[in-house]
Formats: structure tokens, C-alpha cells, sequence
């Protein structure tokens, strides 16, 4: 028999429910399961719904391979070079996905090293339901499996595909500008988030460098930023390797010529001596009898002639005829400065030349190795 509850509510009108609609409305306030009151999902309370709804299948064990040459971890997504802690919640969502009806889940987890080669691990699930936030908890252990990876398989083998190659524009590069450029070129690989990238090998050839690199794309980036970085001009040119899978396979080598002169350096360009202030990404001269300073395109300054001169601080003096002289701090030899604007001055840095002494804009100790 249907009958009718009559609920008195201390503001709002009398109404009347059925006893369904009673029982829908308390069951938003008690656990259908064990009875307690609060919030209830699908008429059960966080606990009880947990209980027959797990967030995951936990497992008892996972292998993690590591490789035993870069350290980097083996995941379903290929292999990443990124810290354990990292890489092991990404490990337990790839292992553990969630139960219906939960949305998503995170993992915690607290790992302690058995030995080199297994860590005992707790984990923290946590699944997400509507509002809820159900937690379970176990136990699982993980075993780092020694491994190599394939790029690391392939620098072993000395496999590249790519060469990047710097030399100077009609010259030999400096002892310093082959550290430089070995040590810039070793660190953007090494900072490279591609796993694929790497180095076969690095021969310092007559005038140069040789990197022989894993990828043809990586050999004309690096090509760019060692352009941009020491100042210079990139060409490319593809040789066909062989076939794979029926595809033609070239590789590329990518030539970074660096400029013709250093910063420091004094030439003589159309008919001016000037001082090289910068080589990248423009050539700048500073012409040293007017103090002007222009940019070129390293092409534009290739008929320009580098000149003996020193650079050093020097000590000022005025003679009688009213000129000026910079005087050589060891030899004494005076020799007439072309600065008519720093007459003034008692001394500074200046470019000692056969035919005068100029004043620098640069330190005494620019480095032109």
C-alpha cells in the first residue's frame, strides 16, 4: 500500500512525499552498506566504496631497465633521461591504469634500496571519482634491470649519420677557438631532451673540427648555434648513403666556416686600421683614428688585412710641439697617438702600430688565442 509522509519544514510550505522519494533523499545522507552518515557515493560512504571498488590491480613487481651508459630509463613512451623518482610514477601508470568507475589516479611513492638493483616500494594510490578521493595502499617491489640503449647501442658502434664540421675562413682555427667550439658543442648534445641525439665521435682534423653526429637534423642545429655563438657562415651539402626499406638515405655534412679574424685583432680595411670589437653575429671594426665603429657581413670583410700591432696600457705625454705621445711601458719608445679627442687624457689601453699608437676601446688583455 502507498502512503504518504508529511514532513513539517521549520520554513517553506508543508509537503508531501512519497516514501521513494524519502528514501532517495536519506540515502544522500547514509551509507546504504554499513549505515553512516555523510557524503555518499552511488548511496555508499568513501570507505565502503572503496571496498568494493579498488582504484587499481595492484602488482608485485615491475622491471625498470636502466641503461648501464647514460642512466636513462625504459618506460613504454622510449626510453628518457630522467631521475628514478621520476621515472617510477610513470612506471606505475603505465602498469597500474584505473578501475571503473574511477576517473584518474596519481601515485605516491616511498622507495627503500634493498641493493643496487631492487628497491622495496609503498605506493599511494589515489583515484578520483566525482568528489571523492579514494586511497589505497600496498606494497610492490621494483627490480632497475641493467640494460643499453639503443642509442647508446649505436654510439658503441660509432653509428652517425650527420657531420658537422668547423673550420676558419682561409685559416686555421686557434687552439683556444677548438676548445670552445668542442667544449659548446659536447654541452648542447649532452643538454639535448632527445634520447636520440648523440656524438660518434669528435676528430681534430688540419684546421678544424669533426663531429660525427646520430642525426642529420642535429648536425644543421648545431651547425646554426655554433654559427651564432663564434660568429661565422653555414652551408650543407647531403651525400646518398644507401637505401632503407626502399627509401633513399643521405647524410648531411654541415660546414661552419668561422670568421676571419678575432676580437682584438687590428687590419687594415679600405685604406683605415681599425680594431676588431666583436666577430658575432656581425663582423664590428672600430676605425682607430675616428672612433667610429661599423658592422659587416663576415663576406663583406674578407678583403680586409690583418696587421701586427700589441695592445697594452701606456702612459701620456704632451711635447712641447704641443702633440701627444703614448709612451711604451718597458721600452720608453714614444710614438704619436691618433686620438685627438682623448689628447687630454694622461693614459689608457692603446694599439701599438709600426706607423702610431692608437687608443682602444677594448681591455689590454683581450684574448686573441
Amino acid at each position: 500500500m502507498a502512503f504518504l509522509v508529511d514532513i513539517h519544514l521549520n520554513r517553506g510550505p508543508r509537503q508531501h512525499l512519497s516514501s521513494a522519494a524519502f528514501f532517495e533523499r536519506s540515502s544522500d545522507m547514509f551509507c546504504v552498506e554499513c549505515g553512516s552518515e555523510g557524503p555518499v557515493y552511488e548511496g555508499l560512504c568513501a570507505k565502503c566504496f572503496l571496498k568494493r571498488h579498488p582504484v587499481v590491480v595492484p602488482v608485485a613487481l615491475l622491471d625498470l631497465p636502466r641503461c648501464t651508459s647514460c642512466g636513462s630509463f625504459r618506460l613504454r613512451s622510449g626510453w628518457s633521461k630522467v631521475d628514478r623518482d621520476l621515472a617510477i610514477p610513470q612506471l606505475l601508470r603505465e602498469a597500474m591504469p584505473p578501475l571503473a568507475p574511477y576517473e584518474r589516479v596519481g601515485f605516491t611513492h616511498v622507495a627503500r634500496e634493498e641493493d643496487a638493483n631492487n628497491l622495496a616500494v609503498t605506493v599511494k594510490a589515489v583515484g578520483r571519482f566525482q568528489g571523492l578521493a579514494a586511497v589505497q595502499d600496498f606494497h610492490l617491489r621494483i627490480r632497475i634491470k641493467p640494460s643499453l640503449c639503443e642509442s647508446c647501442q649505436k654510439q658503441r658502434g660509432r653509428y652517425f649519420e650527420g657531420t658537422l664540421q668547423v673550420r676558419g675562413d682561409h685559416r686555421e682555427l686557434a687552439p683556444r677557438e677548438i676548445r670552445d667550439v668542442r667544449t659548446f658543442v659536447v654541452a648542447r648534445v649532452d643538454r639535448s631532451e632527445d634520447s636520440e641525439a648523440f656524438i660518434s665521435r669528435v676528430e681534430e682534423v688540419d684546421g678544424g673540427l669533426d663531429f660525427y653526429v646520430s642525426q642529420n637534423a642535429l648536425a644543421k642545429r648545431l651547425a646554426r648555434e655554433v654559427a651564432d655563438s663564434f660568429g661565422g657562415s653555414v652551408s650543407s651539402s647531403p651525400k646518398l648513403f644507401g637505401q632503407r626499406e626502399g627509401r633513399e638515405v643521405f647524410r648531411v655534412t654541415a660546414l661552419v666556416r668561422l670568421g676571419a679574424f678575432h676580437k682584438g685583432d687590428v687590419v687594415r680595411h679600405k685604406g683605415a686600421i681599425a680594431e676588431v670589437t666583436s666577430v658575432r653575429p656581425f663582423v664590428v671594426l672600430r676605425d682607430l683614428a675616428t672612433g667610429e665603429s661599423r658592422r659587416f657581413k663576415p663576406k663583406d670583410v674578407r678583403g680586409a688585412r690583418r696587421i701586427e700591432a700589441d695592445r697594452f696600457e701606456a702612459r701620456f705625454e704632451r711635447l712641447e710641439s704641443g702633440d701627444v705621445v703614448a709612451v711604451h711601458p718597458e721600452s720608453a719608445e714614444e710614438r704619436p697617438l691618433h686620438a685627438a679627442s682623448k689628447k687630454d687624457a694622461t693614459g689608457g689601453v692603446v694599439v701599438w702600430t709600426a706607423d702610431g699608437a692608437y687608443l682602444s676601446s677594448l681591455p689590454a688583455n683581450v684574448s686573441k688565442d
